[in-house]
């Protein structure tokens, strides 16, 4: 399945693999150069959220730390989530 299209039609993709497949990916989305790529670090489980708007992806979140408040308050729901997820865990 290619990504693109889809989104262009108006439908989400969920994408999980590799986190080599994901680095890929990732690097052409951000526009990530050569070096930039090479020092990227994925942290297993945790999730990249990309808008796609206007023919572009904007990503939310960070690199560095993926479970910063950008990608999960992008929508009321997820950063529930994220609340009750860290009560779980404390």
């Amino acid at each position: 399945m290619q990504i693109q299209p889809e989104l262009v039609l108006g439908n989400n993709v969920l994408v999980a693999a590799h986190g080599n497949s994901l680095r890929s990916i990732i690097m052409y989305l951000d526009k990530l150069t050569s070096q930039e790529f090479t020092s990227l670090e994925l942290s297993t489980g945790l999730p990249f959220l990309y808008i796609f708007k206007d023919r572009k992806f904007m990503r939310r979140g960070s690199h560095v730390d993926p479970t910063e408040a950008g990608v999960y308050a992008y929508t009321k729901r997820l950063a529930q989530y994220k609340q009750k997820l860290n009560e779980t865990l404390n």
